[in-house]
C-alpha cells in the first residue's frame, strides 16, 4: 500500500510535526509543502486542498483532502494502523 501523501505544514507547528512523525513511523513517504517556502498565501493553500482552512497541518492522501492531524489519526485508525492516540499498532501482536 503506497499512498501518495502531501502534508501542508508551517514552521514551529506541533501538530505538523506529529503528523509527519506518524506517517514516517508507519513507513510511508510524504511530500512536505512548507508555508512561507512552498506556498505563501491562504489562497494557495485553498487551491491545493479545495476549501478554506484555518489550521495546519492539512493532509492530502491520494488526491483526497483528509484534513488535519486529528483526521489523519482517524484515517489510519480506520485502516487499523494506529490507535486513537495515533500510536502505531504492532501487527505482530
Amino acid at each position: 500500500m503506497s499512498d501518495k501523501i502531501t502534508i501542508y505544514s508551517k514552521p514551529n507547528c506541533v501538530f505538523c510535526e506529529k503528523a509527519k512523525s506518524m506517517v514516517k513511523n508507519l513507513g510511508f513517504e510524504y511530500e512536505e509543502k512548507m508555508f512561507g517556502k512552498d506556498f505563501k498565501t491562504p489562497d494557495e493553500l485553498f487551491e491545493a486542498v479545495g476549501k478554506q482552512v484555518r489550521t495546519m497541518p492539512q493532509i492530502i492522501i491520494d488526491d483526497k483532502h483528509i484534513g488535519g492531524y486529528n483526521e489523519l489519526v482517524e484515517y489510519y485508525t480506520d485502516k487499523g494502523l494506529v490507535n486513537f492516540k495515533g500510536e502505531k499498532i504492532n501487527a505482530d501482536g
